[in-house]
């Protein structure tokens, strides 16, 4: 089973977020992501901000707040940012309220405010890391057979196939997650697998393994609803 809260993975394989843009913060069982992984998410939805409100602004004492409207569909979320000596270290506190306002209501807007925050929230936050996030943390472990085949899983694409770089691989990583995942039944989903053996092959090594970690989950539950 997953390492990682369920509502974490869901979140980083439905908006493709990577492995390198989340961890988990030292103090408690929150995670945060970076700035740059909430901002394509939100460019990428067509989430709509309405201009920023401020209601302090003290350059000179490095003290600011604002509040930020943001729109989604048909739902609209607001979230404040502040900016000041005693929780940033920032030499530029406007831009860094701005951030942490624009992070917040992103994740309001996702639903996911209060189990993820963004690297900017606090300093401590954005310390090292000393885990980077692996696949296994995220999806179940994939077996493989003695020729290194994945087992009951999507075959190994043919060899030589070139793998895209993550930002041109994200569109496409998202939209089979979509296909896969709209399979009903265990045969089309084996069929689905077999077609789409290069196509994974294309994705980033540590995205085939959560796409194979994501197969198995939805191999897992079709079963499931056979059986009951």
């Amino acid at each position: 089973m997953s390492a990682l809260p369920k509502e974490i993975s869901d979140f980083m394989a439905k908006f493709s977020v990577g492995f390198d843009e989340v961890w988990k913060i030292p103090q408690g069982n929150a995670y945060a992501v970076k700035h740059k992984a909430l901002e394509r998410v939100a460019s990428t939805l067509g989430v709509k901000f309405d201009h920023p409100t401020v209601v302090q602004s003290d350059l000179g004492n490095k003290t600011v707040g604002l509040v930020v409207f943001a729109s989604l569909g048909d739902r609209l979320e607001w979230a404040t940012g502040e900016a000041a000596p005693y929780n940033n270290k920032n030499q530029y506190p406007l831009a860094m309220a701005e951030k942490r306002a624009k992070d917040r209501v992103i994740l309001k807007l996702l639903q996911a405010h209060g189990a993820l925050y963004s690297e900017d929230e606090a300093d401590d936050f954005k310390r090292p890391n000393p885990h980077v996030t692996r696949p296994a943390d995220i999806v179940p472990d994939i077996e493989y057979d003695e020729q290194g085949q994945p087992v009951d899983n999507i075959p190994n694409g043919d060899p030589g196939i070139d793998q895209l770089p993550k930002a041109k691989a994200r569109a496409d990583f998202e939209a089979a997650q979509k296909e896969m995942r709209a399979t009903e039944t265990i045969k089309q989903l084996q069929s689905w697998g077999e077609r789409n053996a290069n196509r994974v092959a294309s994705f980033p090594n540590d995205w085939q393994a959560i796409f194979r970690g994501l197969y198995i989950e939805h191999r897992d539950a079709l079963r499931e609803r056979v059986a009951a």
